[in-house]
Protein backbone atom coordinates (compact mmCIF):
# COMPACT_ATOMS: atom_id res chain seq x y z
CA UNK A 1 0.00 0.00 0.00
CA UNK A 2 1.50 3.75 -1.25
CA UNK A 3 1.99 5.69 1.90
CA UNK A 4 0.06 8.67 0.31
CA UNK A 5 2.08 11.49 2.68
CA UNK A 6 4.88 10.60 1.10
CA UNK A 7 3.32 10.82 -2.70
CA UNK A 8 2.62 14.30 -2.04
CA UNK A 9 4.73 16.03 -3.70
CA UNK A 10 4.43 14.01 -6.78
CA UNK A 11 0.75 15.24 -6.79
CA UNK A 12 1.21 18.56 -6.00
CA UNK A 13 3.40 18.73 -9.43
CA UNK A 14 1.55 16.34 -11.64
CA UNK A 15 -1.88 18.52 -11.40
CA UNK A 16 -0.08 21.72 -11.89
CA UNK A 17 1.62 20.45 -14.94
CA UNK A 18 -1.38 18.30 -16.09
CA UNK A 19 -3.93 22.37 -15.37
CA UNK A 20 -1.05 24.05 -17.39
CA UNK A 21 -1.21 21.33 -20.22
CA UNK A 22 -5.17 21.89 -20.07
CA UNK A 23 -5.49 25.51 -20.67
CA UNK A 24 -2.47 25.57 -23.45
CA UNK A 25 -5.29 23.24 -25.06
CA UNK A 26 -8.04 25.40 -24.45
CA UNK A 27 -6.28 28.62 -25.97
CA UNK A 28 -5.20 26.71 -28.71
CA UNK A 29 -7.92 24.44 -29.92
CA UNK A 30 -11.23 26.96 -29.01
CA UNK A 31 -12.02 29.35 -31.50
CA UNK A 32 -12.12 33.19 -30.66
CA UNK A 33 -15.35 34.97 -31.36
CA UNK A 34 -15.15 38.65 -32.40
CA UNK A 35 -16.91 41.00 -29.80
CA UNK A 36 -20.09 42.52 -31.45
CA UNK A 37 -20.36 46.11 -31.91
CA UNK A 38 -22.36 48.39 -29.75
CA UNK A 39 -25.38 49.44 -31.80
CA UNK A 40 -27.49 52.95 -30.62
CA UNK A 41 -31.22 51.69 -29.59
CA UNK A 42 -32.31 54.85 -31.50
CA UNK A 43 -30.64 57.51 -33.87
CA UNK A 44 -28.97 60.40 -33.22
CA UNK A 45 -28.74 62.89 -35.87
CA UNK A 46 -26.35 65.69 -35.39
CA UNK A 47 -26.56 69.16 -36.93
CA UNK A 48 -23.21 71.09 -38.20
CA UNK A 49 -24.10 74.82 -38.63
CA UNK A 50 -21.34 76.79 -40.92
CA UNK A 51 -20.42 80.23 -39.16
CA UNK A 52 -18.25 82.48 -41.32
CA UNK A 53 -15.60 84.07 -39.48
CA UNK A 54 -14.92 86.63 -41.84
CA UNK A 55 -16.51 90.00 -40.24
CA UNK A 56 -17.65 92.69 -42.30
CA UNK A 57 -15.79 96.08 -42.15
CA UNK A 58 -17.37 99.25 -41.34
CA UNK A 59 -16.32 102.58 -42.66
CA UNK A 60 -14.93 105.02 -40.22
CA UNK A 61 -16.72 108.27 -39.93
CA UNK A 62 -15.05 111.35 -40.91
CA UNK A 63 -13.52 113.21 -38.14
CA UNK A 64 -15.55 116.40 -37.01
CA UNK A 65 -13.90 119.66 -37.21
CA UNK A 66 -13.56 121.57 -34.30
CA UNK A 67 -15.25 124.98 -34.06
CA UNK A 68 -12.54 127.56 -33.69
CA UNK A 69 -14.59 130.21 -32.12
CA UNK A 70 -15.28 128.87 -28.42
CA UNK A 71 -19.38 128.87 -28.00
CA UNK A 72 -20.76 129.37 -24.64
CA UNK A 73 -23.07 126.56 -23.56
CA UNK A 74 -26.26 127.32 -21.65
CA UNK A 75 -26.19 125.94 -18.17
CA UNK A 76 -28.53 123.79 -17.35
CA UNK A 77 -28.63 123.75 -13.97
CA UNK A 78 -31.60 126.62 -12.26
CA UNK A 79 -29.84 129.45 -10.28
CA UNK A 80 -30.66 128.81 -6.60
CA UNK A 81 -31.85 131.32 -4.39
CA UNK A 82 -29.42 132.50 -2.05
CA UNK A 83 -30.68 132.28 1.96
CA UNK A 84 -28.68 134.39 4.91
CA UNK A 85 -28.60 133.14 7.82
CA UNK A 86 -30.05 135.43 10.76
CA UNK A 87 -28.08 137.27 13.26
CA UNK A 88 -27.42 135.31 16.48
CA UNK A 89 -26.47 135.80 20.08
CA UNK A 90 -23.41 133.08 20.02
CA UNK A 91 -20.54 134.76 21.64
CA UNK A 92 -17.32 133.33 19.87
CA UNK A 93 -14.75 132.17 22.81
CA UNK A 94 -11.58 132.63 20.83
CA UNK A 95 -8.04 131.21 22.33
CA UNK A 96 -5.98 133.73 21.60
CA UNK A 97 -2.01 132.91 20.72
CA UNK A 98 0.79 134.15 22.36
CA UNK A 99 2.47 136.40 19.61
CA UNK A 100 6.59 136.46 19.63
CA UNK A 101 7.59 139.68 19.22
CA UNK A 102 10.84 141.62 20.78
CA UNK A 103 8.97 144.96 21.64
CA UNK A 104 6.34 142.73 24.34
CA UNK A 105 8.53 140.88 26.81
CA UNK A 106 7.09 138.68 29.52
CA UNK A 107 7.88 139.72 32.84
CA UNK A 108 8.55 138.00 36.50
CA UNK A 109 5.41 138.60 38.57
CA UNK A 110 7.51 139.57 41.36
CA UNK A 111 9.90 142.11 39.13
CA UNK A 112 6.58 143.90 38.24
CA UNK A 113 6.42 147.39 39.30
CA UNK A 114 2.53 147.98 38.75
CA UNK A 115 0.47 144.49 39.01
CA UNK A 116 -1.87 143.75 37.39
CA UNK A 117 -5.65 143.25 39.15
CA UNK A 118 -8.78 141.09 38.23
CA UNK A 119 -11.41 143.44 36.62
CA UNK A 120 -13.83 140.80 35.83
CA UNK A 121 -13.72 137.39 37.44
CA UNK A 122 -16.00 134.50 35.09
CA UNK A 123 -17.77 132.13 37.69
CA UNK A 124 -16.98 128.21 36.36
CA UNK A 125 -19.48 125.87 35.73
CA UNK A 126 -19.71 123.35 37.67
CA UNK A 127 -19.68 119.79 35.58
CA UNK A 128 -23.22 118.22 36.24
CA UNK A 129 -21.03 114.69 36.57
CA UNK A 130 -19.31 115.57 38.99
CA UNK A 131 -21.73 117.73 41.35
CA UNK A 132 -23.99 114.00 41.43
CA UNK A 133 -20.79 112.58 42.11
CA UNK A 134 -19.95 115.03 44.97
CA UNK A 135 -16.46 116.16 43.84
CA UNK A 136 -14.90 119.01 44.76
CA UNK A 137 -11.66 120.37 44.60
CA UNK A 138 -9.00 123.80 43.98
CA UNK A 139 -7.91 123.81 40.43
CA UNK A 140 -4.76 126.73 40.48
CA UNK A 141 -4.53 128.09 36.91
CA UNK A 142 -1.30 129.59 35.28
CA UNK A 143 -2.60 132.28 33.05
CA UNK A 144 -0.52 134.95 30.91
CA UNK A 145 -2.07 138.28 30.99
CA UNK A 146 -1.47 140.55 27.94
CA UNK A 147 -0.52 144.66 28.01
CA UNK A 148 -4.47 144.93 27.33
CA UNK A 149 -5.54 143.08 30.03
CA UNK A 150 -7.07 139.88 28.36
CA UNK A 151 -5.54 136.83 29.12
CA UNK A 152 -3.40 135.42 26.75
CA UNK A 153 -2.78 131.56 27.48
CA UNK A 154 -3.73 129.05 30.48
CA UNK A 155 -2.47 126.01 31.66
CA UNK A 156 -3.43 124.24 34.47
CA UNK A 157 -0.65 124.96 37.37
CA UNK A 158 -2.26 122.51 39.78
CA UNK A 159 -4.81 120.10 39.40
CA UNK A 160 -7.96 119.64 41.23
CA UNK A 161 -7.70 115.81 41.05
CA UNK A 162 -10.39 115.45 38.55
CA UNK A 163 -10.27 116.41 35.02
CA UNK A 164 -13.81 118.20 34.09
CA UNK A 165 -13.29 120.23 37.27
CA UNK A 166 -9.41 121.37 35.53
CA UNK A 167 -11.42 121.79 32.01
CA UNK A 168 -14.03 124.07 33.91
CA UNK A 169 -11.64 125.95 35.39
CA UNK A 170 -9.34 126.31 32.39
CA UNK A 171 -12.57 127.77 30.37
CA UNK A 172 -13.50 129.90 33.18
CA UNK A 173 -10.00 131.68 33.59
CA UNK A 174 -9.62 132.40 29.97
CA UNK A 175 -12.46 134.86 30.52
CA UNK A 176 -10.92 136.79 33.26
CA UNK A 177 -9.96 140.41 32.76
CA UNK A 178 -7.46 142.37 34.42
CA UNK A 179 -5.92 145.78 34.67
CA UNK A 180 -2.60 145.64 32.92
CA UNK A 181 0.57 145.50 34.18
CA UNK A 182 3.37 147.96 34.22
CA UNK A 183 7.26 147.79 34.19
CA UNK A 184 9.40 151.13 33.47
CA UNK A 185 5.95 152.84 32.64
CA UNK A 186 5.56 150.05 29.19
CA UNK A 187 2.97 147.86 29.80
CA UNK A 188 4.50 143.80 29.39
CA UNK A 189 2.86 140.37 29.96
CA UNK A 190 2.80 139.15 33.04
CA UNK A 191 2.06 135.37 34.24
CA UNK A 192 -0.39 135.06 37.66
CA UNK A 193 -1.65 132.09 39.26
CA UNK A 194 -5.89 132.36 39.35
CA UNK A 195 -7.32 129.52 42.69
CA UNK A 196 -10.22 128.42 40.98
CA UNK A 197 -13.11 126.84 43.95
CA UNK A 198 -15.16 123.71 43.58
CA UNK A 199 -16.96 123.74 46.57
CA UNK A 200 -21.09 122.42 46.84
CA UNK A 201 -23.48 124.10 49.19
CA UNK A 202 -26.27 122.41 50.74
CA UNK A 203 -29.12 122.68 48.41
CA UNK A 204 -27.12 123.51 45.65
Amino acid sequence: MRDHKMMYGVYLRAGLLSSLILFILAFLFVPYADPEAYKLKREIVTMVEEISAQMDKYEEPPPLERPKVAVEAESEVAEEAVETIADTEFEEDLIRTMPTGPDIEIVPYYKVEVKPKPIFQQKPRYPDLARRAGIEGQAVVKALVDIDGSVMDVQILKSSGNQMLDESALVAARKWKFSPAKQRDKYVRVYVSIPINFRLVEGG
